[in-house]
C-alpha cells in the first residue's frame, strides 16, 4: 500500500497526506456539486506526476464534448490523453444492457491493456440502472472483488442524496466515502465536502467547505488546534491604563476576549487601541475588518494620533479586509492563518463577529467557528479579541445571544447609561478565566488620544444608581 497525492488543493490536508493505493473512493453528492470535476482534476494532476490514468464514463459523452467542458479547468492538459498518461473509455448503453458481466468484462479488458494507476468510473450508478434490486447487489459485488485485484486507486461518483447514502449498496463495498454537498445558507450557497469514512486511515472530520473556480476545487478545511494551557504568569496590555488596572495588568497572554456593546460605544476604538499598544511594543497583530475598509481604519486611527500604515510598513499591523456576504468562514479561517503566518503575528482583533453570521447563520454554527478560531489562537499563544455588537444601546447586559459567551476567557461589556440628562459610556469586566478582575462598573471616556476608563468615586456611585 502507498500514499498518494490526491491532486486536490486541500484534500491532502484533510486525508492526512492523500489517498492510499490500492483502495476504492466513492464520490457521492446531488447534480452540479463537482463530482466529475474532483475525478478529473485529480486523474491530470497524478498524470502530471507520471501516474498511468483511465477515466470510465457511462455517459456515451464524445469525447470532444468532454474536451470541450473540461477545457476551461487549468488543470486539464489534453496532451496528456496523446501522451498515454490519461485514457478515456466510454462505456455505451447497449453495452451496458446486456448486464454485469459484459460491463465487468469491458472493463477488465482496458484494464490489462492499459495497466492505470488511477481508475475513475464515472456515475457507478448509470452502469446499474438497468438491473433490478438483486442484480445491482451481485453487480457491485462482483465488480468489487474483481477491483481488490487491480492495484490500483478506483475514484468512484454517484448521485446520492446525503440520506440515501448509507442505503445504498456501494457505500458498503467502498473503503472510503466523501459527500460533496450545496447547502443554502441565508440567500447564498455554501459548497462542503465531508469525509464521512476511510478504512485504515485517520482524516480531518467535519464538513470542509470548497469553491469552484478556473483551477478546478479548491478545498478550505476547518483549522486544527492543539490544546494548549495558558502561562497565566504571562499579560499583554489593551492599550489602556484603567481597563488593565480592572484586569490585574492586562489579558493573559494566548486568551481569547469577547468585546459587546451597542453601536458607537466605543468596540472598534478599543480593538485599534489594543493593537496599537501591541505594535509600539514591536509585537506584531491582525486586524480582521468586517464593519469598514482598511482606509476608513487608517484615517479613523489617525484622530486620535495612530499611525497605522506607519506599522504597516513595518510589518507590524495588517488589515484583512472581509466582506461578509461573499465570505466563507473555512477560507476566511485559513487567509487569517495565512496572514499570521506571513507576519508571525502575536495578536489578532476580528471586528466583528456577525460578519460571520452572512455564511453560517445564527446560533451554535456561529458560535462553533468563533470555538475554532479562539482554539487556533491559543493553541499558537496569540491573544485575541473577538468584537460583537449587539442591538441594544442602553442599561440592557445583552451580551451575544448565542454561545460564544461561554467559549471565550473573557468578556467586557460596554454600554450607554442615561446620566443627569446626558448620555455616559459604561464598561464592566464579567468573566476573566483563570484570574480576578474587577466587578465594579466603570466610566468609559473617549478622548483625542482614545479610551480612558473613570475610577473616580462619585462617577461610580452615579453610574450605579443609573443602571437600578
Amino acid at each position: 500500500m502507498k500514499q498518494v497525492i490526491s491532486g486536490i488543493s486541500g484534500l491532502d490536508e484533510i486525508l492526512g497526506g492523500g489517498f492510499i493505493r490500492p483502495s476504492t473512493m466513492l464520490i457521492a453528492g446531488v447534480t452540479g456539486t463537482g463530482k466529475t470535476t474532483i475525478t478529473m482534476q485529480s486523474i491530470f494532476n497524478a498524470a502530471k506526476e507520471d501516474e498511468i490514468c483511465m477515466f470510465i464514463t457511462a455517459m456515451s459523452e464524445p469525447i470532444a464534448m468532454i474536451n470541450n467542458f473540461m477545457s476551461r479547468f487549468s488543470f486539464y492538459n489534453i496532451s496528456l490523453m496523446g501522451k498515454g498518461n490519461v485514457k478515456y473509455v466510454s462505456l455505451d448503453s447497449s453495452l451496458i444492457k446486456n448486464g454485469s458481466l459484459a460491463i465487468i468484462n469491458e472493463i477488465e479488458k482496458n484494464i490489462e491493456l492499459i495497466k492505470p494507476d488511477r481508475i475513475v468510473i464515472d456515475p457507478i450508478n448509470v452502469l446499474a440502472c438497468w438491473m433490478n434490486d438483486n442484480e445491482k447487489r451481485e453487480f457491485y459485488y462482483d465488480l468489487f472483488t474483481k477491483i481488490k485485484g487491480w492495484n490500483s486507486l478506483v475514484l468512484i461518483t454517484s448521485e446520492l442524496l446525503e440520506d440515501d447514502i448509507w442505503k445504498d449498496e456501494v457505500s458498503c463495498v467502498t473503503d472510503g466515502i466523501i459527500y460533496l454537498s450545496n447547502e443554502k445558507v441565508r440567500d447564498t450557497r455554501v459548497r462542503n465536502l465531508e469525509v464521512l469514512k476511510i478504512r485504515g486511515q485517520a482524516y480531518q472530520a467535519g464538513k470542509h467547505s470548497y469553491r469552484i473556480t478556473n483551477n478546478g476545487l479548491t478545498i478550505y478545511p476547518i483549522l486544527q488546534a492543539v490544546e494548549k494551557q495558558l502561562p497565566l504568569n504571562e499579560r499583554t496590555t489593551t492599550g489602556i491604563t484603567g481597563l488593565d488596572k480592572m484586569i490585574e495588568g492586562g489579558l493573559i497572554k494566548g486568551s481569547s476576549t469577547l468585546i459587546s456593546g451597542g453601536s458607537g460605544t466605543g468596540k472598534t476604538i478599543m480593538g485599534l487601541q489594543f493593537a496599537v499598544a501591541c505594535a509600539l511594543k514591536g509585537e506584531s497583530v491582525v486586524f480582521v475588518a468586517f464593519e469598514e475598509e482598511p482606509q476608513i481604519i487608517k484615517n479613523n486611527a489617525l484622530a486620535f494620533g495612530w499611525d497605522i500604515e506607519k506599522f504597516e510598513n513595518k510589518g507590524l499591523l495588517k488589515i484583512i479586509p472581509c466582506s461578509a456576504n461573499q465570505m466563507d468562514i473555512n477560507e476566511n479561517a485559513i487567509s487569517i492563518k495565512k496572514q499570521i503566518e506571513e507576519i508571525s503575528a502575536q495578536h489578532v482583533v476580528i471586528d466583528n463577529i456577525n460578519g460571520f453570521r452572512f455564511s453560517v447563520g445564527d446560533g451554535d454554527k456561529l458560535s462553533e467557528h468563533v470555538n475554532v478560531l479562539s482554539k487556533y489562537f491559543r493553541s499558537k499563544n496569540i491573544t485575541s479579541i473577538f468584537i460583537n455588537e449587539v442591538p441594544e444601546l442602553m442599561g440592557s447586559t445583552t451580551i451575544s445571544g448565542d454561545g460564544t459567551i461561554f467559549i471565550l476567557d473573557n468578556i467586557i461589556l460596554l454600554r450607554y447609561i442615561e446620566m443627569e440628562s446626558e448620555m455616559k459610556k459604561a464598561i464592566s469586566v464579567l468573566k476573566m478565566r483563570g484570574s480576578n478582575h474587577d466587578k465594579e462598573i466603570r466610566e468609559l471616556v473617549i478622548t483625542k488620544k482614545g479610551i480612558e476608563v473613570n475610577f473616580l468615586s462619585q462617577n461610580i456611585q452615579a453610574l450605579c444608581q443609573a443602571i437600578r
